[in-house]
């Protein structure tokens, strides 16, 4: 088993709509499809199909989306710039400033190029919009917002690429233990977020998981997999117009920055 299918596996991805994203030094989308694989769209770029597992013989496919930066940016900024003593600080401050519409600071974490929604490997990072009342807490904030804006682009490549939205997504890794993060996610997305209690053995998991049910050590995956405790769920406080507004706003600043434009999904 690769890493990311045994981790989707781990987190609960087995039925057709359940998903997962990691976030660590990049961020990983996956989710399951089911039994019959959802082939890419010319349209979208950076979603995989892939061989999800396979049990006895029946073959579950999955789709995944990755962006290479997510915790490589809180590296940057406070370990090589300096700007915040440690992402925990960056998210203390970003919790300081709340949702303002408008013309606010705004980050384009494609450190190392961007995959999804449009394919362009060569792209830079961008901070636009500063003014000489941004801040350190205004940075902060739109670093969060920039990472929670290309996750959530994969986010919505992946469900468009399978036809349905995601019914369920859990989320782990090291930089998921950031709560204004979470919330910020939770309301770009517009569904709650499960983050589970423990992701750092997922991929572990996902792969004893598997060979416990072939063993009859489990009756089926569901029953060990549902077996796990609970995790803390961030729901959405923002509305629907509330959140478009948001992601046509980044749509309109990632377009700017490519030089293209960005479809809606």
């Amino acid at each position: 088993m690769g890493d990311q299918h045994a981790a989707l596996v781990a987190l609960g991805g087995l039925a057709a709509g359940q998903g997962m994203c990691v976030y660590g030094t990049g961020a990983f989308v996956d989710a399951a499809t089911g039994t019959t694989p959802a082939l890419p769209r010319p349209d979208i770029a950076g979603v995989l199909a892939q061989p999800g597992r396979r049990q006895g013989e029946v073959s579950h496919y999955s789709l995944e989306a990755y962006t290479s930066t997510a915790g490589s940016a809180l590296r940057w900024l406070c370990d090589d710039l300096g700007l915040f003593a440690s992402p925990a600080e960056l998210g203390e401050e970003a919790a300081r400033v709340p949702t303002r519409p408008g013309r606010t600071p705004r980050f384009v974490p494609a450190l190392a190029g961007v995959r999804t929604p449009a394919w362009h490997p060569e792209a830079t990072a961008a901070l636009s919009g500063l003014t000489l009342a941004t801040t350190r807490a205004d940075i902060a904030r739109a670093v969060l917002d920039g990472i929670a804006h290309s996750v959530c682009d994969l986010i919505d490549g992946v469900a468009a690429t399978m036809g349905t939205p995601f019914t369920r997504l859990r989320v782990g890794g090291g930089v998921s233990s950031s709560e204004p993060l979470m919330r910020i996610q939770a309301d770009l997305t517009g569904l709650p977020l499960e983050r589970v209690a423990d992701s750092a053995t997922a991929s572990l998991r996902g792969t004893a998981y598997l060979a416990g049910v072939a063993q009859g050590l489990w009756d089926s995956l569901e029953e060990v997999v549902e077996a796990q405790p609970p995790g803390e769920v961030f729901e959405p406080a923002l509305g629907p117009s509330a959140r478009e507004a948001q992601r046509a706003a980044w749509r309109a600043t990632l377009a700017a920055h490519l030089g293209e434009p960005v479809p809606p999904r």
